[in-house]
């Protein structure tokens, strides 16, 4: 008889805790500062657009050396993206200004250096520079059609603070969402521009989902950053 009310008891105990993961969100926002990583990830998304607008070549010399000192890699294991919206008619096109890769912005920034000693030696430093420690941030670059939303799941540990940093090419304003699994909007970043980031605490491990809306007419190349 003990044995049978053990065993009720420990099942009423595991459907209580199932019902309460699926009560509240899997996550929370503490409303603290962000990650240091996310916050130099951000900055170096920031640069790059800045030194491709006003031609510069030390603000791309110095995104690199950041992506560098994190230890940035790219997310090859990633899985694949879905999208959901329907892209304007076809027609609209638009001159691609700046480069994601990191040794396309080494070579563009030897090009707006327009032979200045001081910063090719800086930019053959940058070259020379290794990356950081390994379980630095992992990203993944992409585009997303004008008027459509780019869909990432991601497993994020639990009791582990984690970020979502996504940086655009400068042509559209992105807004970025993070879900959980049944639903719950964990956070968001709806401010102007195309540079977006926000940090959260998941409750426990699983898998969140990333939403990266366009609300332009025209594709918006971007880089989204994850710990």
């Amino acid at each position: 008889m003990f044995l049978k009310q053990l065993v009720l008891s420990a099942a009423m105990l595991l459907s209580v805790s199932a019902f309460a993961q699926q009560a509240q969100p899997a996550a929370e926002v503490t409303g603290k500062e962000n990650p240091q990583q996310a916050e130099l990830l951000d900055m170096a998304g920031k640069l790059v657009k800045y030194g491709y607008e006003k031609k510069d070549a030390l603000p791309l010399i110095q995104a690199v050396l950041i992506y560098k000192q994190l230890g940035v890699t790219d997310a090859k294991d990633q899985a694949a993206k879905t999208q959901e919206g329907t892209a304007p008619a076809t027609g609209i096109t638009k001159k691609d200004q700046i480069s994601l890769n990191e040794a396309q912005i080494l070579a563009d920034a030897t090009k707006f250096a327009d032979g200045d000693k001081t910063l090719l030696a800086l930019i053959k430093d940058a070259e020379k520079s290794t990356r950081g420690a390994t379980g630095g941030p992992r990203r993944v670059c992409d585009s997303v059609n004008g008027n459509c939303t780019d869909i990432w799941r991601i497993t994020f540990r639990a009791g582990e603070p984690a970020y979502v940093a996504v940086s655009g090419d400068g042509d559209t304003d992105l807004d970025l969402y993070v879900y959980d699994e049944n639903g719950n909007l964990i956070t968001y970043d709806n401010s102007y521009g195309d540079d977006c980031l926000v940090s959260f605490t998941p409750r426990w491990t699983g898998v969140f989902i990333i939403k990266i809306k366009n609300l332009g007419r025209v594709y918006n190349r971007y880089c989204m950053g994850t710990n």
